[in-house]
């Protein structure tokens, strides 16, 4: 419980971060906006091949906090193959958001042993939006993975509950 309240704790301070130095209009703020410009690009993350439903994938793999917390934000685009696969360390209640998320995604949750628990189809982007206004993405069984795609790949690819992600276990190791 510890763990997770300092997860949250730790996805809020970077939310505000990022609200905050976007709202800010003037000179100096401006200035300290710019300080430094990769909060507000796309993070690239180490990748590896994948396998779901017999269909290859670059997962690039989200460990740390911080690493979660920023996501796919600020992507213009994802190719059709590619994902980031957020790893913790224990199966628990999940929630996202689509905070500076340029673009629509579905979201696979996954149990311990790889396997498709559930799934949630097309998240709204959440880029230019009020944090306030923004929906929750909620899975409804505790879940140790969670897999994003582009926005259609559930249909595309045809997932459904039970199917496996096939990856090699060495990288699914948590930095938190």
């Amino acid at each position: 419980m510890k763990k997770h309240f300092v997860k949250i704790l730790l996805f809020i301070t970077f939310a505000l971060i990022v609200i905050l130095g976007c709202s800010h209009s003037s000179t100096a703020s401006a200035q300290y906006r710019y300080r430094d410009p990769s909060l507000y690009e796309p993070q690239i993350l180490p990748s590896v091949e994948a396998k779901l439903n017999g269909h290859n994938l670059k997962i690039m793999l989200a460990r740390s906090d911080f690493e979660k917390a920023k996501g796919l934000m600020f992507y213009r685009e994802l190719a059709s193959d590619t994902g980031m696969l957020f790893v913790y360390n224990y199966s628990h209640k999940m929630s996202f958001w689509m905070m500076n998320t340029r673009i629509p995604l579905d979201l696979i949750f996954f149990s311990e042993d790889l396997t498709v628990s559930e799934y949630i189809k097309k998240m709204v982007p959440g880029y230019g939006k009020k944090p306030d206004t923004l929906p929750q993405y909620d899975s409804k069984f505790p879940a140790r993975y969670a897999l994003e795609l582009n926005a259609g790949s559930i249909e595309e690819l045809d997932i459904k509950i039970g199917d496996k992600l096939e990856i090699p276990q060495i990288f699914l190791y948590s930095d938190n």
